[in-house]
């Protein structure tokens, strides 16, 4: 794992400890060069949006697709930006830049977090909590992400030793509503181990259909998964890995319901490479 991703993960993992309980309470003034930002709501201070100037300085703005095209146009800094997805309004996303590449942020949690995760269809459907923090983009938001081009996704984990590993597949893609936001995968590798396409397992989250408390869309046939166990996930009949949990992030061949944080980030596989 490159040295720099592990130490960027654990400093926002401090910062979460000591600034959640703050922006709770803090009421966020939104600027008015900000305001058609769908998601603004996600942003504790928006004077942390890196790229915010040159919508206050009311510059033509090319807006990128993504935190890949931002790097390559210049933006090496990691941090909040502002985004435009095809078919997308503007977005806030959290970027990771590291070595020639952009990484989005589609999911931060950690074990101590405020946060419940047991929210509705509704609320997953366009995201929660605050980007800087512990947040989930929004099932709408990812799909509007991922079906514009080819991208893969890293998941950084902390086990309950605080040891970071990474589980990596080389296809992501989550489909619209209408079909539930269906969870799409490619080839893992990585040092977590495979706990959302191994075969051998009880659970194969791969092409599993997103479930929350209110919608249903596991494959048991005992219980609804998200109502007993919590928190919105791509739940077969039930899990081997959960990480929209409060207090129990599990990851199957790595935690057992005791990994300390987790962190989802997407990338394009070819940034020209569109999907057909």
């Amino acid at each position: 794992m490159p040295s720099s991703l592990q130490g960027w993960l654990a400093g926002s993992i401090l910062l979460l400890c000591v600034a959640v309980s703050v922006s709770e309470k803090t009421q966020v003034i939104i600027p008015p060069y900000l305001a058609d930002v769908e998601n603004i709501r996600m942003v504790s201070d928006p004077k942390d949006i890196l790229n915010a100037g040159q919508l206050k300085a009311r510059i033509s703005v090319f807006y990128t697709r993504d935190c890949e095209e931002l790097y390559k146009l210049g933006h090496t800094e990691s941090g909040l930006y502002v985004i435009r997805p095809e078919g997308s309004p503007k977005l806030v996303v959290q970027c990771f830049m590291h070595d020639c590449d952009g990484w989005t942020v589609i999911q931060k949690n950690t074990f101590n977090t405020d946060m419940t995760w047991a929210e509705s269809w509704s609320t997953y459907q366009y995201g929660f909590g605050f980007i800087e923090q512990n947040h989930w983009l929004g099932n709408h938001y990812i799909h509007l992400l991922t079906q514009q081009k080819w991208y893969k996704i890293r998941i950084m984990l902390t086990d309950s030793s605080n040891r970071t590993r990474y589980a990596e597949y080389d296809s992501f893609l989550v489909k619209d509503a209408n079909e539930g936001y269906a969870l799409r995968l490619g080839t893992y590798h990585g040092d977590a181990g495979d706990s959302l396409t191994n075969t051998s397992t009880k659970s194969m989250h791969d092409n599993m259909k997103f479930s929350t408390h209110d919608r249903d869309n596991d494959r048991s046939t005992s219980s609804e998964c998200a109502d007993l166990h919590g928190g919105g996930w791509w739940y077969d009949s039930c899990y081997d890995a959960q990480l929209n949990r409060k207090s129990g992030i599990h990851w199957h061949t790595l935690c057992d319901h005791n990994c300390r944080s987790s962190l989802m980030l997407i990338k394009p596989i070819h940034m020209y490479c569109n999907r057909v």
